[in-house]
């Protein structure tokens, strides 16, 4: 008997320690499993971008400035392996210069003599180095509209979410009222209509949003599925204290692109107008021609002049109707909300109506989102107006 007893416990305690067993092993091997779900599962953390990363991503992609700058390196390459400066010169215009020509060599010549291809080299050069400038800058003041563009949006949508939420609240009063008997059934629909209404921006305001997503990851080439967050949101008003319009005008007319090359253009003309006088004859329609284009190149320069002090007058001018239209607008929202207010107030005294309070509402998410407007467009203008000396308004039409 106390051998079946002691032989039913060993039975029992073995059958126990590989149910233990069995469970660990099972555990462990849900564990491992789970380990390489999570391992498998890939977090997608969405990228920080701020204006200056933003920047730089758009300038790395931009091709104009890997043209630029391709020219650039092979003129630093042409000089350091001595090549002549009229091969300078053709690399720059990847043309000859009078194709055809029975005397091109002699024509050539009268041009080496006159320092025609050096002088080419070395202005154009100068040229590159300043478009590159501009282009850079160009591409700076576009990416930082469209980061700008994305920040409007996502302050209308948060603007309009408030305005939703205050229509929801609204509505609710207006059928507590309506229950006991203090608002009318039209009341109720306007509030219903006032909801539709705050609910159809919002989606709206949402797409738009999306939209200028995909125009920034377009800019950056990144690939459209890219998740982001904007890093520098906070756009302030930094009053304009003094604009020196004869000083901006003096720093445009020295560095312009503009100016520069029509300067250039006519220290170039003068002496191929001067080698073809040399050449040819003045009954010829090659002399001829090269008169008359001197008289262009002399005529290009004072219009570039003018020109330049036109964009930058006018700059000038769209910097100070920003700041003007802001300043105004901050007084419309103060009144806005002031009405708002006032009219809440009114309609829980049933001296409003409820028309009246939501029209309110609707007039202050308005001016609101157009006063985040206006504050885009003022820094904007004060971008292009700070950096007139290397761009002009018409080089970002598309802003």
């Amino acid at each position: 008997m106390k051998r079946k007893i002691a032989l039913l416990l060993a039975m029992v305690i073995l059958m126990s320690t590989m149910q233990i067993n069995y469970v660990s092993a099972d555990e462990e091997t849900t564990k491992t499993e789970t380990t390489e779900a999570v391992e498998q599962v890939e977090i997608k953390v969405p990228m920080e971008l701020s204006i200056e990363e933003a920047v730089k991503l758009a300038v790395e992609s931009d091709r104009g400035m890997w043209k630029i700058d391709k020219t650039i390196g092979e003129l630093q390459d042409a000089r350091r392996l001595g090549i002549t400066a009229k091969e300078q010169y053709e690399l720059i215009t990847e043309a000859p210069m009078v194709a055809g020509s029975s005397g091109l060599n002699y024509f050539n010549l009268i041009l080496s003599k006159n320092d025609y291809y050096s002088k080419t080299a070395e202005l154009k050069t100068k040229e590159l180095q300043r478009g590159r400038e501009q282009l850079l800058k160009g591409i700076e003041i576009k990416t930082i509209s469209t980061y700008y563009k994305l920040l409007v949006a996502e302050k209308t949508i948060e603007i309009n979410q408030a305005k939703l939420d205050k229509a929801n609240e609204q509505l609710r009063v207006i059928n507590l009222k309506f229950n006991n008997g203090s608002e009318t059934k039209a009341g109720v629909l306007r509030g219903e209509m006032a909801v539709q209404e705050a609910n159809t921006e919002l989606s709206t305001a949402m797409d738009d949003l999306n939209i200028v997503k995909l125009d920034l990851l377009n800019q950056l080439n990144l690939p459209f599925d890219t998740s982001f967050v904007l890093t520098d949101t906070e756009l302030t008003y930094v009053p304009t204290v003094e604009l020196n319009l004869d000083a901006a005008l003096e720093k445009a007319k020295a560095e312009r692109l503009e100016i520069i090359s029509a300067q250039n253009d006519l220290v170039l003309q003068k002496i191929e107008t001067h080698a073809y006088k040399a050449y040819y004859t003045s009954n010829l329609w090659q002399n001829k021609v090269a008169v008359k284009k001197l008289e262009d190149a002399e005529l290009n320069v004072p219009q570039a002049y003018k020109d330049v002090e036109l964009d930058v007058r006018n700059t000038y001018l769209n910097l100070v109707k920003a700041e003007r239209a802001l300043v105004n607008m901050d007084k419309t929202v103060e009144l806005s909300k002031e009405a708002a207010r006032i009219n809440k107030l009114l309609y829980e005294n049933g001296m409003a109506t409820s028309l009246d309070v939501l029209e309110a509402d609707t007039n202050l998410a308005q001016v609101e989102i157009g006063r985040y407007q206006l504050l885009v467009a003022y820094n904007l203008s004060k971008l292009m107006f700070d950096n007139s000396n290397l761009i002009g308004s018409s080089s970002n039409s598309d802003i």
